[in-house]
């Protein structure tokens, strides 16, 4: 008899959907929905210039920042596909994307400033005029200076990757503020680079090129950086599946994304990195391993002496003693035979890629557990090779000018920050709460939020509810009144993507640089002013340092000027097709390179209406893409985690806890929350065909649901289809209970970011029990345990 569902191990997709039937085939046979390709264009009868106009940019709801291609008939945006030239998404568009034109013209979008007249939270506003509300602001940040307090504004910002979060920084200095704070979707991974590499950046993983990807909890086609580079490395339609590499998911529920790979590795609850380091116990006794790649470029894979002289384990004692395979199979419930099938596939498939996933590194010790999985690659020695881990450069933009300081300026940036940085880690959302909430008199006086929920997405609510009501004003630029806007006291809305200049470069996951341009595919009805360009305005009535820190007349004339750094270091192109980009890449690997444009006007008319720039070219060679640590080695004991780590965890970072970590019997359920492909982006929740589309229950649309095993269910005593309270230490919720065949036995999966038809949303991330990785602060998602009472 096969194994069920809920046993740990392996399943290949195809045996797995027949044992369960036809209610998860519905959800493998829905990929043809998760992304639209495009179809040919053709101008139909009556098409004439000036009645319909096709234009590219790029889309802004997710982190993938992919191309699109917007159609406006008679000034009003009808249609978004893709842009075939976009590099990263070639041609590809999800529905996040394509739900755009919604948004665009949601009833509920504000489309004037809006000023609190009553009390917080109330719900009552007086309209201001775009112009009222920037003296407004001024006013009030001139009242900062005049105080000699500049570091009392503060800025928390969501995913703005690029010159929104330049101008940000830039203006934040000129002002003389050290407070910003970006809560833009930290996995860690850009701390484990920094210990092991000495390269404070998040990896890119060159999927295409591979011949295995090992996905340790990644979410690849769903919530990940970008869901469409996935789906162009493992396969558009038409193409040849020899041509992409084989797809492993390792995962403790059958997700989307397990769903699409090729086989699907069940696993318990935080034992990703245990089974890693079970696949390299069999690599290291078998000598599958690159063993000059690891005398050359490695430190910490054989014993070494400490500076008191004394012998201390290295990568390879520590993982031969203590990750067997028999006790690794044990943890993780996968199959001896399983766990040596997946190390020879390894070694023989490769160029083989092991991703880290947020599933690894939200867990108390998410740092060494993304290590582990991270020294697969080291072993390999896919480090700075074709079909591995790179690490890319940035697109070459000019630089803002450097920021004006008068001595008000440097006093304020001389104080320490609101929020400090863990030790690896960064300033995040949940400290600058804490700061502001622990105080009677908050150091922060003005808090502007960009694109950031603080009271939707935050594990603490009731933190920032309190912080909020320390601080005098509350300035949100968020085009909807989503729940932390309904508490600010000036809400200035943005412009939405399709009506705003901006710039979206490709998520670090990308191995090559790209930067796409978003320009407005239509005119704002409404009129209103982005916040880019409010920014800006705001800069130059403050004037000082302020105004000459950014002395632009408006966005489009800042991305303009930064654009002359890619034309003037003479690499890359703007987008072209597949023979151009390839015949350009070819070109530059021979040391030449390619005039697209005679001049820069014409290289600007190039960038703006092809969608951006690309540089194709990767240099494998660069010594310094592989480490920049003190010794030029990657480290597989890193200096910098012994220096923050104490005790055994500096010596052997590689021990993992198997035991049952249930605090309490009155709580019997592990909480596994996980974020929805369609929900996971904040506005997108606000297009209605979003919720109707197939998701693992494709009866399911409008309710918020939790998967919950079917035995698990009858031992609970709680139908399919049952209404429940979710309840932990910290609160509850209610959804409705579903069977689910592919969750684990004792685990309560709770997607994050649906809502319930009244607009309440259905937020397991309040239930968190508070846990948190010492090295990273990130927030632990797999350490909560719930019950479930019948509502």
């Amino acid at each position: 008899m096969p194994p069920l569902a809920h046993e740990p191990g392996h399943l290949g997709r195809r045996r797995f959907i027949l044992t369960l039937g036809g209610g998860l085939a519905g959800l493998a046979l829905a990929e043809s929905c998760d992304v639209r390709w495009p179809a040919d264009e053709a101008a139909g009868p009556g098409w004439a210039p000036g009645l319909e106009e096709r234009l590219n940019s790029t889309c802004l709801v997710c982190p993938s920042r992919c191309g699109i291609r917007g159609r406006a008939v008679d000034g009003r945006l009808v249609g978004i596909g893709g842009n075939q030239l976009h590099p990263l998404s070639r041609g590809g568009i999800c529905p996040r994307g394509a739900a755009a034109v919604q948004t665009l013209y949601h009833p509920e979008r504000l489309r004037t400033p809006l000023l609190r007249v009553g009390a917080r939270g109330a719900g009552r506003w007086r309209s201001l005029t775009p112009n009222g509300a920037l003296t407004f602001l001024a006013d009030r940040l001139q009242q900062l200076r005049a105080a000699g307090r500049p570091e009392a504004l503060a800025v928390l910002a969501g995913y703005c990757a690029g010159s929104m979060d330049a101008v940000w920084r830039q203006f934040l200095r000129a002002f003389g503020s050290p407070n910003y704070v970006a809560d833009a979707y930290p996995d860690g991974t850009d701390a484990i680079m920094a210990a092991m590499h000495g390269i404070p950046q998040r990896p890119s993983y060159d999927l295409e090129r591979a011949g295995l990807v090992l996905s340790f909890g990644a979410p690849l086609f769903e919530a990940w950086w970008s869901p469409l580079q996935a789906y162009v490395a493992f396969g558009r339609p038409g193409e040849e599946r020899e041509r992409h590499p084989r797809f492993i998911q390792v995962d403790t529920r059958f997700s989307r994304t397990a769903a699409r790979a090729h086989e699907w590795v069940a696993v318990r609850p935080r034992t990703h990195a245990i089974l890693a380091l079970g696949i390299a116990y069999v690599l290291i006794k078998e000598e599958r391993i690159d063993a000059d790649f690891l005398a050359r470029h490695v430190a910490g894979f054989d014993d070494w002496l400490d500076d008191r002289g004394t012998l201390q384990p290295g990568y390879r004692s520590l993982v031969l003693r203590h990750y067997r395979t028999e006790e690794v199979s044990a943890a993780t419930g996968v199959p001896i035979e399983r766990i040596v099938g997946l190390a020879k596939m390894v070694a023989d498939r490769g160029p083989a890629v092991a991703v880290c996933g947020a599933d690894v590194t939200q867990a108390p010790d998410g740092l060494p557990a993304g290590m582990a999985v991270h020294s697969l690659n080291v072993l390999t020695g896919n480090i700075n090779r074709p079909g591995g881990v790179l690490f890319r450069d940035e697109p070459p933009l000019a630089a803002l000018p450097p920021a004006a300081l008068d001595a008000m300026t440097r006093r304020g940036l001389a104080r320490s920050p609101v929020a400090l940085p863990a030790p690896l880690g960064a300033p995040n959302a949940r400290r600058l709460a804490e700061e502001i909430a622990a105080t009677q008199a908050s150091p922060v006086e003005v808090l502007l939020l960009y694109y950031a929920n603080p009271l939707a997405s935050s594990s603490d609510g009731a933190t920032w509810t309190a912080a909020l009501s320390r601080v005098p004003l509350v300035v949100s630029f968020s085009p909807f009144l989503d729940e932390t806007t309904s508490q600010a006291d000036l809400v200035i809305p943005d412009l939405l993507p399709a009506e705003r200049w901006q710039d979206g470069p490709a998520p670090a996951s990308y191995p090559y640089p790209v930067w796409g341009i978003a320009r407005p595919l239509v005119t704002s009805p409404g009129g209103g002013r982005s916040t880019g360009d409010l920014i800006l305005a705001l800069a130059a009535r403050l004037g000082g340092t302020v105004g000459a820190s950014l002395p632009y007349v408006d966005f489009e004339a800042l991305l303009k000027a930064r654009a002359r750094g890619l034309y003037d270091a003479r690499r890359g192109m703007p987008f072209g097709d597949e023979f151009e980009t390839e015949h350009q890449q070819q070109m530059q690997e021979r040391g030449w390179w390619l005039a697209s444009a005679p001049d820069f006007e014409a290289f600007w008319t190039a960038l703006v209406e092809r969608g951006g720039w690309v540089d194709p070219f990767y240099d494998h060679t660069d010594p310094t893409r592989l480490a920049r640590t003190a010794g030029d080695r990657i480290e597989l004991i890193p200096q910098q985690l012994r220096r923050q780590a104490d005790g055994a965890e500096a010596r052997d970072p590689y021990r993992f806890r198997t035991d049952d970590d249930r605090t309490a019997d009155a709580f019997p359920l592990r909480l596994n929350p996980y974020r929805m492909s369609t929900l996971a982006s904040g506005t997108v929740g606000l297009a209605p065909w979003l919720a109707e589309r197939p998701t693992t229950f494709p009866e399911v649309h409008w309710i918020p649901w939790v998967e919950v095993h079917p035995m698990t269910a009858r031992e609970l005593g709680l139908g399919d289809g049952a209404m429940v309270w979710v309840v932990s230490i910290r609160g509850r919720y209610l959804a409705q209970m579903k069977h689910f065949a592919g969750a684990a036995r004792d685990v309560v999966n709770a997607p994050y970011g649906l809502r319930h038809p009244d607009g309440t949303l259905a937020n397991p991330l309040q239930l968190l029990d508070g846990a948190t990785d010492p090295l990273t602060d990130l927030a632990s998602w797999c350490t909560t345990f719930v019950r479930l009472e019948r509502a």
